[in-house]
């Protein structure tokens, strides 16, 4: 399957899964108002950086590992995610007042999802790719559906993604061929001292990535209201649809493809020229696209909470654009290039949420400053990396020559 149709495949499945995603926010504002939305959203938020923090990045070495080693990659993943889970869920749940079981086993949850979708990965298997993802969506709005309060939702959400999970795994993985060596401490304490590099650095990365994504909705909860926290969700669901779905189709298809190639070790860089306008384009026409219609949809029969989320997804233009257009070429990074790099971006991502959401609030500046500052001092970030991530081609391309 080339490029383009494996963008298109992995974008599909995140259209529908998007949709879903959309109608279930809507519903949760329809049943039990804005305020559940952003204490949804803050649940959300916790169980997805908690999942990254599970696997730390070990579940992004299976693509790239050969048929002997991958056996012990996933027992590795499944292993840590099962320990991790458990003092993330703890220390969470205290923090935020949450129920500790509940979180645990979401969180582990989402953490199969990461392996799940990583072995899909691996084969190509786009197809089931877009089936799980569109399940994954599924389960929360059929819970929400069917259970009548918010208390037996959740409960439902958590039991739907285990069970859901726990099929897709034994679908996409022969656990038959696991032996007792591969669940040894040993055999585990190799693992983990081989891909050290990788772990510490690129799973660093993609906490701090994960938790940038995600810290804003719980920040906003906290030092805001979740009302506010409600509309940032909204905007964050609607707006960012669009470029999430493209930025992680083309995010997802080449990291399968230049992993491939670099088990090949070749790279080609016409190929990422292309990409690169691919998402310039694309983040042109979501940005304008954005402008235009989210006003005219609220105001088409949406609620007056609704109404009010408009300024919300004007501040975060900037910041949308950015991450449409240049976030996906970071793959090259974890790829090809530097990992202390690829850690330092994310770093400087979270220092700017942590003046935006936090240093600002506390110095008694308003959410639209807040939001404001965080989407523009983001967007100047992207410029740089986006010059970096070039250099980091041409190189690329040059020794490909030689």
């Amino acid at each position: 399957m080339n490029l383009i149709k494996s963008i298109t495949s992995i974008a599909s499945s995140s259209v529908l899964s998007q949709l879903i995603g959309a109608f279930s926010v809507w519903l949760i504002s329809h049943r039990y108002g804005m305020a559940e939305v952003g204490h949804y959203a803050m649940i959300y938020s916790n169980v997805l950086i908690g999942a990254q923090v599970c696997t730390f990045a070990s579940q992004l070495l299976i693509p790239r590992q050969d048929d002997a080693e991958l056996g012990q990659n996933v027992v590795f993943c499944l292993l840590q995610s099962l320990i991790i889970a458990l003092p993330w869920a703890a220390i969470t749940g205290l923090i935020f007042h949450l129920n500790i079981a509940f979180l645990y086993l979401l969180t582990f949850g989402y953490a199969l999802v990461l392996i799940a979708e990583n072995l899909s990965l691996r084969g190509g298997n786009y197809q089931f790719l877009t089936v799980q993802r569109i399940a994954v969506s599924l389960v929360v709005a059929v819970a929400l559906l069917l259970m009548p309060n918010p208390s037996l939702f959740y409960l439902a959400w958590m039991v739907g993604i285990l069970i859901l999970l726990s099929l897709c795994l034994l679908r996409l993985f022969a656990f038959r061929s696991l032996t007792a060596s591969h669940f040894s401490p040993a055999a585990n304490w190799h693992f983990m001292r081989e891909h050290w590099q990788h772990l510490s650095r690129v799973g660093s990365a993609e906490v701090l990535a994960m938790a940038s994504n995600n810290l804003p909705t719980m920040l906003i909860n906290v030092l805001f209201s979740p009302l506010v926290a409600g509309y940032f969700s909204v905007v964050s669901r609607f707006c960012l649809s669009p470029v999430m779905i493209i930025g992680n189709a083309v995010r997802n298809s080449i990291f399968s493809k230049w992993s491939m190639d670099f088990r090949h070790s070749t790279f080609n860089y016409e190929e990422y020229k292309k990409v690169r306008l691919l998402l310039l384009g694309a983040a042109l026409v979501c940005i304008a696209g954005i402008w235009i219609f989210y006003p005219l949809v609220m105001r088409l029969g949406f609620s007056q909470e609704w109404l009010n989320s408009i300024p919300t997804s004007r501040y975060m233009l900037p910041y949308l654009f950015a991450a449409l257009a240049v976030s996906p070429l970071t793959v090259i990074e974890l790829i090809f290039g530097s990992k202390r790099y690829f850690l330092r971006i994310q770093i400087e991502q979270l220092l700017i949420i942590l003046v935006a959401f936090v240093a600002l609030p506390k110095l008694g500046q308003s959410y639209e400053v807040s939001l404001l500052t965080f989407s523009l001092l983001t967007s100047l970030r992207y410029l740089f990396i986006l010059l970096f991530m070039n250099k980091r081609a041409r190189s690329l391309a040059r020794q490909e020559q030689h």
